[in-house]
């Protein structure tokens, strides 16, 4: 029994220490966003999702972006992610001009469109935070 205890106890510190540090904990950004799916799209956006191309995921790490996930509710999706970075802004043109993740958006674009209070130009339009509790 004590063997088993200390294998338990070692795995979870080896799978403890393994993982990613936040880079910024204190400056963690946390981002909404909505935009619509379109019915007849929705099982394709799925079925995509279900298997996202890892050079994209690992794209998304690169700019500093962790905890990311999309939900689907009532013609809606929303996403929520959290950004560690230091500059948004940057990060977020350099997601843009990498040859993969457009690839990746010509394929998952079609699927989607803003909703109509998203600003001119908006694609998926942003969601104010009313709660956090960490």
């Amino acid at each position: 029994m004590k063997k088993i205890v200390v294998i338990l106890c070692i795995s979870l510190l080896i799978s403890c220490s393994t993982k990613e540090p936040v880079k910024n904990p204190q400056k963690i950004k946390r981002i909404g966003w909505v935009i619509k799916v379109k019915p007849e799209k929705l099982e394709e956006y799925k079925k995509l999702h279900a298997n996202p191309w890892p050079g994209v995921n690992a794209k998304l790490k690169e700019v500093n972006i962790q905890n990311y996930s999309i939900f689907y509710r009532d013609g809606l999706l929303f996403s929520y992610l959290e950004y560690t970075g230091n500059d948004f802004d940057t990060d977020m043109k350099i997601m843009a001009a990498d040859s993969l993740t457009n690839e990746w958006w010509k394929l998952t674009d079609p699927c989607q469109e803003p909703v109509k209070s998203a600003g001119e130009g908006v694609w998926w339009a942003d969601l104010e935070e009313v709660f956090h509790l960490d």
